[in-house]
């Protein structure tokens, strides 16, 4: 949907597979040729890196902190010529705090004149609020629950919580389901009504 340019993922809690969402959901969108900036807003515990096989550089909490312009913290993914990358960078005292300050805004009018999607990896909202701090300057939300894993009180809570909270036109993904049809190793992940994504839930990035 061309309203829903910024696209938040996130989750109740650590190890739901929102990285692997966010970082799949990315490449794909790249390899339809739109142009992609995918961004670590996870300022406590970034994995993206890792995803990509890439080391922190200069990133998002130097940009924050007005140490370097927008333009400075995009790199390329290595994974396909129309997706950017905007790493964490240095970890912040107090992440929260640091993207309170205005410039988180700045960064995302940024990116829009220059990319087609920005899908933005916050953490999770069980433990940390910087999911609510940017969930207004965002379009959409994608909220990930990894089957057999998610706690069934956060499951019930979701709907409460978007609703609180007031985050931008939900969507609930179901990771590391499994997908019939394709053998039982198998897993697959479905976000929306009537949406389902097959693939290999291995935490790795999708050839």
């Amino acid at each position: 949907n061309k309203n829903n340019k910024r696209i938040m993922v996130t989750s109740a809690i650590a190890g739901e597979g929102k990285s692997f969402i966010s970082s799949n959901l990315a490449v794909s969108l790249a390899m339809t040729g739109k142009k992609v900036a995918l961004l670590d807003f996870d300022l406590n515990h970034p994995t993206l890196h890792h995803k990509f096989n890439l080391k922190q550089t200069t990133g998002i909490s130097e940009y924050l902190e007005e140490k370097v312009e927008a333009s400075a913290i995009v790199i390329p993914s290595g994974a396909h010529e129309n997706l950017s990358l905007c790493l964490t960078g240095a970890l912040p005292a107090d992440p929260a705090e640091l993207i309170l300050n205005g410039r988180a805004e700045k960064l995302l009018s940024y990116l829009d004149e220059h990319f087609d999607v920005i899908i933005i990896d916050v953490p999770p909202v069980g433990p940390v609020s910087d999911a609510y701090i940017l969930a207004p300057f965002c379009d959409a939300t994608l909220f990930v629950v990894r089957h057999a894993y998610t706690p069934k009180v956060f499951v019930e809570r979701i709907d409460e919580n978007i609703k609180l909270n007031n985050l931008p036109n939900p969507a609930i993904v179901f990771n590391a389901v499994a997908s019939r049809g394709y053998g039982k190793n198998n897993y697959g992940y479905g976000y929306g009504a009537g949406m389902v994504y097959g693939g290999t839930y291995d935490q790795k990035l999708i050839d």
